[in-house]
């Protein structure tokens, strides 16, 4: 079985250099099952992101941390997974499909919020190619890795076209590349498609170097479209706390979700301020690029979800995204659907949880 690994492993002197936006830390703990972490401080563990850089630029972060006596401490890094891992970070954001991994591993877990549904595309220099079923056999498909977004499209791609996508396979051949380059590749030949997260494909799309095949849907949007109607999801920023933890630190759980919310409130109020605001962090280099984000979020997806918090129907809805990921062999055959704790956003209790068992 061809099983996802994670990277586990992160050089002390780049963990030394990870604590941003925040005056004080937590004491990193290196037990895998411990809660860890001091009373009132949130090691959070994130890549960069414009609605997370909104909360901490415009104050809202300041206020709310002045407020509660609560501090969230980030951990910026794009080894979300190295770092939770280890037992430095209390809370790190990760996919609904690369979640089952931790429990995986003994490190249990509770997703407690949702954060954004998957972007990603898979795209192709030859419009010819409408699915995965039209690229010839053997040919190499781009992704920045083994993990994150390549888990869903390889399921979705085996479900819905019958087509494997692996490393070392001999049908479709997974070629690890850099997303920056990954474009120029593709326009070249020397991939035949590639999973492209369009904030960092921007100007290959716009000027149709490579154009997105699906119908130019989402992963989030095929998943969707085939047999989830309604449902805004697959998502490949969710909220999962060591489990420990979050039953250990009910008033910092609370508090965490109420600063997301406030965040996800702003973006819906005026997406094109934040994009303006933090234009990095879309991949935005000329004007020309920030009008195509502007267009792609108000008239194709608007991948942020609306509320941060979990519901029972929703939950449910993102149980296939597990199911297909384990059918395709992302999983061993004994892990279950992770715990999700959907919390009541007026008291900060936990009402129910769903899964883990």
């Amino acid at each position: 079985m061809n099983r996802r690994r994670l990277r586990w492993v992160l050089p002390l002197f780049v963990l030394g250099a990870l604590v941003v936006g925040a005056t004080g830390c937590g004491n990193a703990n290196d037990d895998q099952g411990g809660g860890g972490g001091d009373p009132g401080i949130i090691r959070f563990a994130f890549a960069p992101d414009p609605v997370w850089d909104y909360i901490k630029d415009s104050g809202i972060l300041e206020d709310m941390e002045g407020q509660s006596g609560i501090q969230i401490v980030q951990l910026q890094t794009d080894d979300e997974f190295g770092i939770f891992a280890g037992g430095h970070a209390d809370i790190v954001s990760t996919g609904s499909y690369e979640t089952p991994l931790f429990d995986e591993k003994g490190i249990p877990t509770m997703t407690i919020g949702k954060y954004n549904a998957s972007k990603d595309l898979l795209v192709s220099a030859n419009p010819a190619y409408q699915t995965a079923s039209d690229l010839p056999k053997g040919c190499k498909v781009g992704s920045e890795s083994t993990t994150g977004n390549t888990l869903i499209w390889a399921a979705l791609i085996k479900e819905l076209d019958g087509r494997e996508l692996k490393a070392g396979g001999d049908d479709l051949q997974l070629a690890i590349s850099d997303t920056q380059v990954a474009p120029d590749l593709v326009a070249k030949g020397d991939l035949c498609a590639a999973i492209l997260d369009p904030t960092q494909g921007i100007e290959a799309l716009r000027t149709h170097k490579v154009f997105p095949m699906y119908n130019g849907q989402s992963a989030a949007q095929l998943y969707e479209a085939n047999g989830h109607p309604g449902h805004l999801g697959v998502d490949t920023n969710n909220f999962v706390a060591r489990k420990e933890w979050y039953e250990d630190n009910p008033k910092e759980v609370a508090f965490f979700l109420q600063v997301w919310q406030m965040g996800l409130d702003a973006w819906k109020k005026d997406p094109n301020k934040i994009i303006d605001e933090e234009p990095v962090d879309f991949g935005i280099n000329s004007d020309e690029d920030a009008a195509f984000m502007k267009n792609y979020i108000a008239n194709v997806f608007d991948f942020f979800q609306p509320t941060v918090y979990l519901t029972p129907k929703w939950v449910e809805g993102e149980r296939d995204v597990f199911n297909i990921t384990k059918a395709a062999g992302s999983f061993e055959e004994d892990t279950v659907f992770p715990a999700h704790a959907i919390i009541d956003p007026n008291t900060g209790e936990t009402t129910q949880v769903i899964g883990g068992d």
